[in-house]
């Protein structure tokens, strides 16, 4: 089961560094500027980032292969510089990708 996010701001934020720890944590290998996929547990609302440090790493809500971005796009559909948290409910998938190799840890929340 997946911990329930306890403090919000005024403005229905969670409050980060009020979490509890969670008990759904995952601990992801990137390999440099590899995108990987991953399942968001069900249940999921909020999804905390711990980053690579010293990294340029990029995030976005789908299934499909991502890269960290070599110059403008402005489709829309360029990836996220990797945010502290994002709300996930009602997504399947996140990809990740770096330009660095190392581990990014994933924490969710209901």
């Amino acid at each position: 089961m997946i911990r329930a996010v306890q403090g919000l701001d005024g403005f229905m934020n969670p409050l980060i560094g009020n979490l509890p720890p969670s008990d759904t944590i995952y601990a992801i290998d990137l390999a440099a500027n590899a995108s990987q996929q991953i399942p968001i547990p069900a249940g999921a609302n909020l999804v905390v980032f711990g980053p690579i440090l010293g990294a340029n790493q990029y995030v976005k809500f789908t299934n499909s292969a991502i890269s960290v971005p070599a110059a403008n796009i402005v489709d829309g559909s360029a990836p996220e510089r990797m945010p502290d948290s994002r709300n996930c409910t009602g997504k399947s998938y996140l990809s990740l990708v770096s330009d660095t190799a190392g581990i990014v840890t994933l924490s969710f929340y209901a």
